[in-house]
């Protein structure tokens, strides 16, 4: 089985083994086929190498300023820090 190629119906109820049965017994097998094909790309997926874990720590995290969203300091044109006041 291909995870990557899908048999649409159209192509799967002229396979040899198949066209030869009724076409309740084709739905039954197609089914079968579908939920064996996602089972098979789920499982490709999940044993899929997800590249080595970040280990650069993050920058510590300073109250009364405004850091982006990684964490970093958003800086003015003049390179200050920029401050949150209440």
């Amino acid at each position: 089985m291909n995870i990557f190629e899908e048999i649409l119906w159209s192509q799967f109820i002229k396979l040899d083994r198949i066209s030869k049965l009724q076409l309740n017994e084709q739905v039954k097998e197609y089914n079968q086929y579908i939920y064996d094909l996602s089972l098979a790309r789920q499982s490709w997926l999940n044993n899929q190498n997800k590249g080595p874990r970040r280990t650069t720590p993050t920058p510590p995290v300073e109250e009364g300023f405004l850091l982006q969203e990684d964490l970093f300091d958003l800086l003015q044109e003049t390179g200050d820090k920029i401050i949150i006041t209440t």
